[in-house]
């Protein structure tokens, strides 16, 4: 059996927080704001395992398994129709497998505040800008299971999105591109995300989304994490991962909607290959 990569030990602590963070943005569209006065709520879960990674070299190797249940309901509230506030904690149960058996580790381990501000508009298009901060509650960042890091991090994404009528049905798509902060290790992310729906009725949506991240390399701080073990949750300290994920969604009325999908990691370097399925009910006012 191939041996994991030290690197990639612990590199799926946060797949699952990526499916869930993406997850709002795909059903509404990173590109859009709410309207003045209205409220959402999204009620995720998801599951995500792993027991293979990819290595410094892009290879797949055999890792111990992986396994986590995260829990992260959002709230979105529209201060103006252009301009939209938020907040998502995040409660996680990570278990890993290690040679002395499987260690668990379970708790609210961060939360995200962010604002979205609509940069133009024409039609049913849109541009935006959101900035959001991540808040450490209890990551146990030194847990063999791992909840998240004990750091702030801060993100800018600027994103476009459009819908329109087409054929039977609409389509709606956005792209985005992103920079995230971290004043310590792992390294700073750039992202670059698109997705593409299309609604055949009233009541169904069907989503295929690309999400890629890249880690921003710092010479030796790089090397002085892999000696001392130090990679935690986003697998440090640089990495490259390229997920696939397809999600459907049926809407029971204007308020209440169901949402599921699936996630694979394809392809990427020093990352764990993670399968993640995930459900949410989204309630808006």
């Amino acid at each position: 059996m191939k041996q994991p990569n030290p690197v990639c030990r612990t590199s799926l602590f946060s797949l699952g927080a990526l499916c869930l963070g993406l997850l709002p943005q795909v059903v509404l569209g990173s590109a859009w704001t709410r309207p003045d006065g209205g409220l959402l709520i999204l009620a995720p879960v998801a599951y995500t395992y792993a027991d293979e990674a990819f290595d410094e070299h892009g290879d797949r190797v055999d890792r111990n398994r992986f396994e986590m249940v995260e829990f992260s309901p959002l709230f979105e509230y529209g201060l103006t129709d252009s301009f939209t506030v938020g907040m998502q904690p995040k409660h996680r149960r990570v278990s890993v497998e290690t040679a002395g058996g499987t260690v668990t580790n379970e708790g609210l381990a961060e939360a995200d505040l962010f604002v979205r501000q609509r940069l133009w508009k024409h039609d049913q298009a849109s541009t935006s800008i959101q900035v959001l901060v991540k808040l450490p509650i209890e990551p146990d960042e030194g847990h063999v299971a791992a909840l998240g890091r004990d750091q702030v991090d801060a993100a800018l994404k600027l994103a476009y999105g459009n819908r329109h009528s087409v054929g039977v049905g609409r389509i709606f798509y956005s792209a985005d591109a992103g920079y995230r902060r971290r004043w310590e290790l792992p390294d700073d992310e750039i992202s670059l995300n698109a997705f593409i729906g299309w609604s055949p009725t009233e009541s169904w949506s069907i989503i295929v989304r690309s999400a890629n991240v890249w880690g921003v390399k710092e010479g030796e701080d790089i090397a002085e994490a892999i000696d001392e073990g130090s990679e935690v949750l986003t697998t440090g300290p640089s990495f490259e991962r390229h997920d696939a994920q397809l999600l459907t969604s049926y809407k029971f009325h204007n308020a209440v909607s169901l949402v599921g999908g699936v996630s694979t990691t394809y392809a990427g370097e020093n990352v764990g290959v993670g399968n993640t399925a995930f459900l949410a009910v989204t309630l808006q006012y």
